[in-house]
């Protein structure tokens, strides 16, 4: 038996990505921005699953990746971030304006923990709630932005890629998976 060589993971979040879907049909994005100053990122799979039972006994069991969901805070979601994953527009002198019309984009979400780097290509973002509150005397109290969101598969049923750098013949690195939305390549078997 030969053993997988396992590698400790260290909890780590640098940077998130996201490049807006320009064409849902050609499944194209547009340029990939880059938020410095994530907090956490929660991917939650969903599946579907089914038994079939006959004679007094399940015979058959099938279970498929269907969604991720998504959820995270950031330090920030900058006015433009916020146009870009919400839908929603900017006035003439830069406001943000959310209407009960707008239609969220479809987005690519990108982000590095520890050695992976990883990409989701079809997400639909959504806020979460927002709380105001005053200052207090003798405390200093930060706010973070939440979002939450989830991704679909491409047509070819591709959800989710990841590359370890760690992994043994890898030469991916955080600047060339991010320069663009990465999508896997596979050489056919000839």
């Amino acid at each position: 038996m030969t053993p997988i060589p396992e590698k400790v993971q260290k909890v780590s979040l640098k940077k998130l990505h996201y490049a807006v879907m320009t064409d849902e049909a050609t499944e194209a994005h547009d340029t990939v921005k880059t938020l410095t100053m994530p907090i956490e990122l929660t991917l939650t799979p969903n599946y579907a699953e089914g038994t079939f039972d006959a004679g007094d006994q399940v015979v058959a069991s099938e279970v498929q990746l269907d969604t991720i969901t998504i959820a995270g805070q950031t330090a920030d979601l900058p006015t433009e971030v916020q146009a870009d994953w919400f839908g929603h527009k900017l006035s003439d002198d830069k406001g943000l304006i959310a209407n009960v019309n707008d239609t969220p984009n479809y987005i690519a979400v990108g982000f590095e923990s520890g050695s992976k780097l990883v990409w989701l290509y079809k997400t639909k973002m959504r806020q979460t709630e927002e709380t105001n509150t005053t200052k207090r005397k003798g405390e200093i109290t930060y706010k973070q932005s939440g979002f939450s969101g989830e991704a679909i598969p491409l047509k070819d049923g591709t959800l989710k890629y990841t590359v370890r750098t760690d992994d043994t013949g890898v030469t991916e690195t955080a600047e060339t998976f991010f320069t663009t939305v990465k999508k896997p390549t596979i050489t056919p078997a000839p």
